[in-house]
């Protein structure tokens, strides 16, 4: 095992130097030679997670340790975006900026020189003449330069030349090393920056789609058409899809905030399975289930463990012929619960099975793509199910012969399960009127469609396309709640918020409910912070909404605590 490299001396600290390779023109002896190489080998390790400054600063540190040096000037352009970093040390010492003034000069001429590694030219400096060699940081001037200085005559020798050689190349990798990480988090910010933005693209237009099915739904007395039906399932896919690309953004960067409560897991089972009989019932599968009858209780988010039996259940329906069978079973044991979900369909190859929880991962797929997805769905429940402690395996036969797929949770014994809320009131909590609201958006047709259906639901309704009218409107109708669009012409929601609460001189009034295609935990933390009581993410059914509304509402009820609110698909 390699030594590690010397620590860095103290400010100001001089080493004894008479026992350094090749002082005086010396020759070294070969085991310190190979000492001091061998630590400076042992550098890398202390590269990992470092910025670019940081990395030099330890390489010129632990060479002034090893070699008779004086001076050591580095000049690189650490980041393509930011000017060229330059640090001067001087007898073991960082310069500041106006330390440096003075040392101007001696830079101004080191900059002429040219790249010779096996020999010194005499540059005069505030200590006097000293011997300077230059290395270049990468290929050529592009990677910047490092000069050192020595008084020694005979630097540099040919030991100084091996290690010199040896520090600056470790660290020009982990200069690379640096760039490429902070490229990869510039280029993982823009990513998330568009996911989300194209999240709220997509999902402004599937607002008013989502309500319109379910205002036609509730206007006609027959049956959906097929036309609708097939609507329906294609929008329901679509939200799905955004969903689980803005799931899978916030999961990678360990974003994902979970709200933990004691829940009966054959609940969450129950609403998971009741969520895909329309896609169970379109392919004709026959779906049976085998289900402990005690209540078997485990702290996590419902939401979020919904998705988990939601994503493995539409898997299994998607990858299994009409026709074909689908089982979930449940089984209590000691201290978990086991759910597993098996199918009798296409099965999974020997060798992906290692592969079926990473993201992108979907083996082989027709030119067709018939079954749909993007890959993500298993990354993301293996993620979920992580963050609840527990575990998810899958196992197959092999292709054609099924998968089964088994979620282990732990139990969480001795707690009851939540009581049912009561039903909410429809009146204001003052003179027995209705309450009115106050829809703001600049989505024409988002605003119609809700407006119909809160209507339908016995709210008074008006409506605003911008904050300017907003405002106006405000004054004479005296909104119980505001249900607004962050992303507003003139100014945001959030702005909008706090005007709203000025006009009515009330600091609670109106009740504030953000309905937005942003639903970043960023977006999330600022809405209650401006007063938002609850945050929706569009598209969002009519039933939640109202449900949120008449919460808000009720008399003697408190403000709701500030949160995220999830979404449910018609």
């Amino acid at each position: 095992m390699s030594n590690p490299p010397h620590p860095p001396p103290e400010a100001g600290q001089q080493r004894d130097r008479s026992d350094a390779p090749g002082h005086r023109g010396e020759p070294a002896p070969s085991q310190e030679v190979l000492r001091d190489l061998m630590g400076l080998l042992a550098l890398p390790a202390l590269w990992a997670g470092r910025d670019g400054e940081t990395i030099l600063d330890l390489m010129t540190q632990a060479v002034e340790r090893i070699v008779p040096l004086t001076v050591s000037c580095v000049q690189v352009p650490i980041l393509p975006s930011q000017p060229a970093t330059r640090v001067l040390r001087v007898n073991g010492r960082a310069l500041d900026d106006a330390q440096a003034l003075a040392w101007a000069p001696f830079v101004q001429a080191c900059n002429g020189m040219a790249h010779h590694m096996d020999k010194s030219t005499l540059q005069d400096t505030p200590l006097g003449p000293l011997r300077v060699i230059r290395l270049y940081l990468g290929s050529g001037l592009r990677g910047g330069s490092i000069w050192f200085a020595s008084r020694d005559e005979g630097f540099p020798s040919l030991a100084h030349s091996a290690i010199l050689r040896a520090a600056v190349s470790l660290a020009t990798t982990g200069l690379h090393t640096a760039r490429l990480n902070h490229e990869r988090e510039q280029a993982s910010r823009a990513k998330d920056e568009f996911l989300a933005m194209l999240g709220h693209e997509l999902r402004n237009p599937l607002a008013p789609i989502v309500t319109a099915l379910q205002l036609m739904r509730r206007h006609s007395d027959q049956p959906p058409s097929r036309e609708q039906e097939i609507i329906e399932r294609q929008v329901n896919h679509l939200t799905r899809l955004v969903d689980d690309l803005m799931d899978v953004t916030r999961i990678t960067r360990g974003r994902v905030e979970l709200q933990p409560q004691a829940v009966e897991i054959q609940a969450v089972l129950a609403e998971a399975i009741e969520g895909v009989s329309p896609l169970v019932e379109q392919r004709r599968h026959q779906l049976i289930l085998e289900a402990a009858q005690t209540p078997a209780m485990v702290m996590g988010d419902p939401a979020r463990l919904r998705q988990v039996f939601v994503n493995l259940l539409t898997n299994a329906a998607k990858y299994t012929d009409a026709g074909g069978h689908i089982g979930v079973r449940l089984v209590c044991c000691t201290h978990a619960v086991e759910i597993a979900i098996q199918d009798d369909g296409i099965g999974i190859e020997a060798k992906l099975l290692p592969l079926v929880f990473n993201l992108f991962e979907q083996g082989t797929t027709t030119i067709e793509r018939s079954q749909g997805g993007l890959g993500i769905g298993l990354a993301i429940v293996k993620n979920l199910v992580d963050l609840h402690h527990g575990s998810v395996t899958a196992h197959s036969d092999g292709t054609g012969r099924g998968s089964t797929f088994t979620v282990r949770l732990p139990l969480h014994t001795d707690v009851a399960p939540p009581l049912p809320a009561g039903r909410p009131v429809m009146e204001a909590a003052q003179g027995g009127r209705r309450l009115r609201l106050m829809l703001v958006d600049d989505n024409a047709d988002a605003v119609q469609m809700m407006h119909d259906a809160l209507v339908a639901h016995g709210f008074e309704v008006a409506t605003a396309p911008d904050p300017v009218e907003a405002l106006k409107l405000s004054a004479g109708f005296d909104p119980d709640v505001a249900i607004l669009d962050i992303g507003l012409p003139v100014m945001d929601g959030y702005e909008l918020a706090h005007e709203l609460r000025q006009v009515s001189g009330i600091s609670d009034k109106p009740r504030l409910i953000a309905l937005t295609g942003y639903g970043q935990p960023k977006d999330r933390a600022r809405a209650a912070a401006a007063g938002f009581e609850s945050h929706f993410v569009k598209p969002v059914h009519t039933s939640t909404l109202i449900a949120a509304i008449e919460a808000l509402c009720r008399p003697g009820q408190p403000p709701v605590p500030r949160g995220d609110h999830r979404r449910e698909l018609p």
